[in-house]
């Protein structure tokens, strides 16, 4: 059986589209929505299934040619640089598995901050270098999953996100309001599927995600 999302290639890890829409779903009603780094739209098609009005996403990407939600527009940009909305004109901002790829992901904060309303919400979502897999192969190879030379290479991942270098980045603009992952799992050399671990920690979580709302 084919389902509404057979015909997107996804670009993020395992359950995040799932856990950032299970966050995001209660602040949905009536609030205008900005997906930056949209990619195919996969996860456009998830709000429209929420019933999201069509009216109230709007989307951006570096290569908008990729889009495939024939409902939507998705515009042209580069989120190391200026983003093409009013500032106070949106209520939430998502990027999903996007910061990572910026030359400047402090950009992205400053302009989610000058973007969204007062109180708006932010959505960012990374691969998490802090577990114990992570840390356990730095020592060995002087490298990050997800940040080898072949990532960079075939995924464009510039930039690991430190959680201690995040919360500088955010410092007197957004607050943390939830931290989550699609799963909780302890892994050796991320090989094989991993034990799941009952408690939220950053020592057992494949992906960051950043539940913030804005504060000044």
């Amino acid at each position: 059986m084919t389902t509404q999302t057979d015909k997107f290639q996804s670009m993020a890890a395992f359950g995040v589209h799932d856990k950032v829409l299970e966050l995001v779903t209660p602040y949905l009603d009536g609030k205008k929505i900005l997906v930056a780094g949209s990619g195919q739209g996969e996860f456009e098609q998830r709000l429209l299934s929420q019933s999201v009005d069509r009216e109230l996403i709007s989307s951006i990407d570096i290569d908008p040619s990729q889009f495939k939600i024939d409902a939507l527009e998705c515009g042209y940009c580069d989120l190391n640089t200026k983003a093409p909305f009013a500032d106070k004109s949106i209520d939430i901002w998502l990027s999903i598995e996007v910061i990572e790829h910026l030359h400047n992901p402090q950009n992205l904060i400053d302009e989610a901050h000058r973007v969204l309303k007062d109180d708006g919400w932010l959505f960012i979502t990374t691969p998490n270098v802090h577990s114990f897999d992570q840390k356990l192969r730095y020592m060995l190879s002087s490298e990050f999953y997800w940040f080898r030379e072949k990532d960079f290479d075939g995924l464009g991942h510039i930039h690991p996100i430190f959680d201690w270098l995040f919360r500088r980045m955010i410092r007197n603009q957004f607050e943390i309001v939830t931290y989550d992952a699609p799963r909780f799992r302890f892994k050796i050399l991320s090989k094989g599927p991993g034990i799941p671990v009952p408690f939220k920690s950053k020592l057992f979580a494949d992906i960051n995600v950043y539940m913030l709302r804005k504060v000044s």
